[in-house]
């Protein structure tokens, strides 16, 4: 029972990690521009440092927060160099995408012939 318990705690954690991120990616991480090696240097040092410097930490502390930060930095890294990238499948389907509006940034507008001046400048 004691393991169905812990894989279940697992699970239950990776689900809330996975939420917290895209609602961090959508609200807060878009707007920070940063370089994702410093990214990924954070999230390293957020895996190593605190084990040396405190070793006898809370256990909530050391098997929930500390290891969902550093998910949640780790996956923004990941989405910072593109390894998480959403594929539009149906970008080549003209009834899903947006089919006009593709069509209109295609044309390029040209000056239109001016009748007048030609008439004007006879003499």
């Amino acid at each position: 029972m004691e393991i169905f318990i812990t894989i279940l705690s697992i699970i239950a954690g990776s689900i809330v990690m996975l939420v917290l991120y895209n609602v961090l990616k959508y609200y807060v991480l878009f707007k920070i521009k940063i370089n994702k090696w410093i990214v990924l240097a954070a999230s390293l040092i957020l895996f190593f440092v605190p084990i040396l410097i405190w070793p006898n930490m809370p256990g909530y502390l050391k098997s929930y927060v500390i290891p969902g930060i550093f998910v949640v930095l780790f996956l923004w890294f990941m989405d910072l160099s593109g390894f998480i990238k959403r594929k539009n499948v149906y970008k080549t389907n003209y009834t899903t995408s947006n089919y006009k509006n593709d069509k209109k940034k295609n044309v390029v507008i040209r000056p239109k012939a001016k009748p007048n001046r030609v008439k004007n400048n006879k003499k």
